[in-house]
């Protein structure tokens, strides 16, 4: 009996596991120090990242698997609403960055011209 409980835990950690969106630090060390072009690729990675993240919300091939144990996808779904709003705060800190060093922030109107 302890086994049977022994391999449900592992098996359910095992599939919560699957929750494969990468959730972003907010603030990293050093960010302030970075140049505009180096805040201007961090943006675009946390955009990637939360576009992955929002795939991942949709039905992919791994959510059809996980139908067969729910927990799962309920999992995969926690995972990836986390992983949007930290790429979102991250987007907020590195644009607040950008516009001190009047960086022009990727996907925005440029600002220099006014």
């Amino acid at each position: 009996m302890k086994l049977n409980v022994y391999l449900m835990v592992g098996l359910v950690t095992a599939l919560v596991g699957c929750a494969s969106p990468t959730v972003v630090q907010s603030v990293k060390p050093g960010d302030a120090g970075l140049s505009c072009a180096q805040l201007q690729n961090e943006f675009v990675d946390a955009d990637k990242f939360k576009k992955d993240a929002e795939g991942e919300k949709g039905v992919t091939g791994g959510n059809v698997a996980r139908v067969l144990f729910w927990p799962a996808i309920v999992g995969t779904y926690m995972n990836a609403n986390e992983a949007i709003a930290a790429a979102d705060n991250r987007k907020v800190h590195l644009a607040n960055l950008m516009s001190q060093k009047n960086c022009s922030i990727p996907g925005m109107p440029d600002q220099s011209s006014k």
